[in-house]
This record gives C-alpha cells, sequence and structure tokens, in this order.
C-alpha cells in the first residue's frame, strides 16, 4: 500500500473516531439519566487531603486554568516551556515539581503556524541540545475548528497531562462581556478536563492600562466569567526597570493558601526565549509604578528625596516614580538637594531591598 492510501486511512479512521465521539456526547446530553454521580463516602474514601497536582504545589491536575499578560511578556514562550517540560519528563518546571501521569500534552495554537513554531522549537533547543525524539511526547494542533470535538477524540486516542490552547481570544467569538456565553463556552473545555483527567490552560491578555498597576485578576480583558470559571489564575508581566525580568503572579488560586498570592516569582527570559528562576519574589504592590501630576510638587519631591537617600540615582528614582528625569531635576532644585554617588540599581538589588531573605 503506498504512503498516500496509509495517509488516507488513518485520516479516515481519525474522522470515524471523531464522529463517534460526537454522537456519543450528543446521546449524553439528550439522556440526563446517565450523568455520573458519586457518594460523600466514596470521596471520603479516596483519602485525599490536597487537589492533586500536575505542577506542585500550583497547577492543579484536572480542571482548568489561565496564564493572562499584556503583549509581548512572553505568555506564548511560558507556556511551550511548561508543556516541553511536562511532556519530556523534566522533574520540574523553574522549580516546581511535575507529576505528570503520562508525559503527554496537546497544544492548540491559534496565534503561531507550524513553521513559525518548529522555528521557536529550534530557538529552544539551541540551549538544551536535546535528541528531536524527545519531543514525541508533545503534540501541536494548529486547525482549531471544532476544538473541543477534535481534543476529545485526540485525547481518547492517547490521554494527556495537559491541554494548552493559545489563545482565548481568538476561538471565543462571542462578546467578552456577556457572562453566559462565556461561562457556556469554558464550560465545555471543563468538562473535557473532567473526562479526560487532565488540565486545559487558556492564554488570554490583560488590559494596557492594567501594566502600570500591581497584578490583580480584575486586569483581565472581558467578563468577570472567564476569571470566575478558573481555579488558577497566573499574571506574566515585564519587569518595568529591567526588561529581562518577568514577574509571575498567581493572582487566583482557589487550592494554594495566601502566601502564594502576594508576591511575585521572579524569572529571567533569555535570548532563546526561554525561563529560568532566580529564588527571587517581589511583593505585588511593588510592581506598580507610582504616578504623579506636576501639582504634587512637595510631595513628589519628598519621595523622590526618600528613593535617593536609601540608595538610589536620581534617575532611577525618577523611573521609579513615574516622573520624568528633567521633571525631577526641576523638583531638586525647587525644593532641595539630595546628593547621591550610585548610578544604576539592579533587580536584585531593588528584591534584597523590598524583601527579607
Amino acid at each position: 500500500m503506498t504512503n498516500i492510501q496509509n495517509n488516507v486511512n488513518i485520516s479516515n479512521g481519525f474522522d470515524q473516531r471523531l464522529v463517534a465521539h460526537v454522537a456519543e456526547l450528543e446521546q449524553q446530553l439528550n439522556n440526563p439519566t446517565k450523568s455520573k454521580w458519586v457518594t460523600a463516602t466514596e470521596l471520603l474514601e479516596r483519602g485525599l487531603v490536597e487537589v492533586p497536582k500536575l505542577i506542585s504545589p500550583i497547577f492543579q491536575r484536572v480542571g482548568v486554568a489561565a496564564v493572562v499578560g499584556s503583549s509581548d511578556t512572553g505568555k506564548s514562550s511560558f507556556l511551550r516551556q511548561m508543556a516541553i517540560a511536562v511532556a519530556t519528563g523534566q522533574k520540574d518546571f523553574l522549580g516546581f515539581e511535575i507529576k505528570a501521569k503520562h508525559r503527554s500534552v496537546i497544544y492548540a495554537s491559534t496565534e503561531d503556524d507550524e513553521n513559525s513554531t518548529a522555528s521557536l522549537l529550534s530557538k529552544f533547543n539551541r540551549g538544551q541540545r536535546w535528541n528531536y525524539d524527545r519531543y514525541k511526547g508533545l503534540r501541536f494542533l494548529f486547525d482549531t475548528e471544532h476544538l473541543t470535538q477534535t481534543l476529545d477524540a485526540m485525547l481518547t486516542e492517547q490521554a494527556a497531562d495537559l491541554v494548552v490552547v493559545d489563545a482565548f481570544s481568538d476561538l471565543y467569538s462571542g462578546a467578552m462581556n456577556e457572562g453566559n456565553k462565556v461561562r457556556g463556552f469554558l464550560n465545555e473545555f471543563n468538562q473535557l478536563a473532567q473526562k479526560h483527567e487532565c488540565l486545559i490552560v487558556f492564554l488570554h491578555h490583560c488590559g494596557k492600562r492594567t501594566e502600570d498597576q500591581a497584578p490583580t485578576k480584575s486586569s483581565i480583558i472581558g467578563s468577570q466569567s472567564f476569571e470566575a470559571k478558573m481555579r488558577l489564575v497566573i499574571e506574566l508581566r515585564q519587569d518595568f526597570q529591567e526588561p529581562m525580568y518577568r514577574h509571575l503572579c498567581i493572582v487566583k488560586g482557589n487550592y494554594l493558601p495566601s502566601e502564594y498570592k502576594t508576591e511575585s516569582y521572579v524569572l529571567r527570559f533569555d535570548e532563546n526565549m526561554t525561563f529560568h528562576e532566580t529564588g527571587r519574589r517581589v511583593p505585588f504592590e511593588q510592581l506598580a509604578r507610582p504616578t504623579y501630576t506636576e501639582s504634587d510638587g512637595q510631595g513628589q519631591y519628598d519621595s523622590l528625596a526618600e528613593l535617593i537617600a536609601e540608595g538610589k540615582s536620581q534617575n532611577k528614582a525618577a523611573d521609579l516614580l513615574g516622573i520624568s528625569k528633567g521633571y525631577a531635576s526641576k523638583l531638586m532644585k525647587k525644593y532641595g538637594s539630595v546628593s547621591n554617588g550610585n548610578s544604576e540599581e539592579t533587580l536584585t538589588e531593588r528584591v534584597e531591598t523590598l524583601t527579607p531573605y
């Protein structure tokens, strides 16, 4: 049999399985008596004290989650690296333990095509130098029409630990502020995650105006229903002083204690678009860029002088306060002068100033 015949047979077989799964879903919807239920006794007999995790202690094993952020923060790179870590059998992802069962991931991409993804994978592998066969557990899906049905068929054929959907806004065609429609759309994916016992992570965006504010789940574009459906929401943002650093901020975590949701995890983002852990954290309130108007002259001067007294250069203090360097000089001339010999401040120094270790 020729290769063309083989490919036709494989395609036909997949189409038949897809049709069968669609029919099964329709039958379940039309027959509510087949709904699955379980008693409290059976749940208690499982002996679970904590929610099972895929990447401990942050990402749950089953359900829906989201990674959000403004443009050019590296969200897709972060999720692709996470997918690679799970699929290639790595022990951890950025210092967090991986507890994968299948070492299998599906990445549904609406933003990058096959060639651009191939290029990005090659760039990532420059730093790893792994044999290409090591990546076989990662499947990319570029045709996202009828996505839930296709994923159902793929997950039935081969189980996966993780499904990445990049990006939500390209798939959801309704109005973002229509909560019922957003919930209905996401509920299909949540049911799929429950059926196949996997985690589905959506990439979504934050509003441009929120970049200078402290991280919060309210910065997500669209309906509050998106955030409400997620059990975990992570905001990824660029450091406003040093562009090579990113802050991983857990703005919602239903299964996490509060200490995980008050400080960012500082990551370094290198030229190969790969993230590296630094072991440092920064309080959320320190990630907001202060803003002032020129009518606040004395107050601005006091803040400027305080930062300079702490060891910041005048220019660095101006950046931290969100005012121009020229206006900072005017403030110093008008209200006083504080001398300081430091010229630059690194993120490491700022973190050590803000948080004890």
